[in-house]
């Protein structure tokens, strides 16, 4: 059962906002959502609040129930709490893919990274981006893993799980 985002893939995004969503993204939504029952449409929530990030952050809807969990954990009143709930309730649409595998990206969605005609999607695990495919910078990867690690054969996986041993 598919409950990972992987892979990238560009698509066309029409006059009325319009796009595709990958197939192996529309099974990880099936599969990624509690609530989801044949014949009907999974949850897919689009965050676009965050005005660092140049993407559309979107979240299954097992990931947003998580996401939620979190934010009702917190203290009301204290600035994480109304930083979370403004970028994840304010500026946070849930939307619903169409029986053609389609949806429709609000307005505000498309102008936040000024998506043209074709949309890149890239897989993240448990969430997936959704970008104007001109704004995709291989080279903010490149500087990335140059800090991560020294030499020209540094494997990135090396490093993984460090910080969770470093914090317990």
């Amino acid at each position: 059962m598919e409950r990972r985002f992987q892979g990238e893939s560009r698509n066309k995004v029409d006059g009325k906002g319009r796009v595709s969503i990958p197939v192996k993204f529309r099974r990880v939504l099936q599969n990624s959502d509690k609530e989801y029952t044949p014949g009907g449409a999974p949850r897919l929530y689009i965050a676009y609040g965050d005005p660092r990030k140049p993407f559309l952050e979107c979240l299954s809807g097992d990931a947003f129930d998580e996401i939620d969990s979190m934010i009702q954990a917190e203290q009301r009143g204290t600035p994480l709490r109304k930083a979370l709930e403004y970028l994840y309730y304010s500026k946070c649409d849930e939307t619903s893919v169409d029986d053609t595998g389609r949806l429709v990206l609000p307005p505000a969605a498309r102008d936040k990274i000024a998506l043209g005609g074709e949309a890149l999607f890239q897989g993240k695990g448990d969430q997936f981006h959704i970008l104007n495919p001109d704004a995709a910078a291989p080279d903010e990867i490149d500087k990335l893993l140059a800090s991560l690690g020294e030499g020209e054969f540094f494997d990135p996986l090396s490093l993984a799980g460090q910080t969770r041993q470093e914090g317990t």
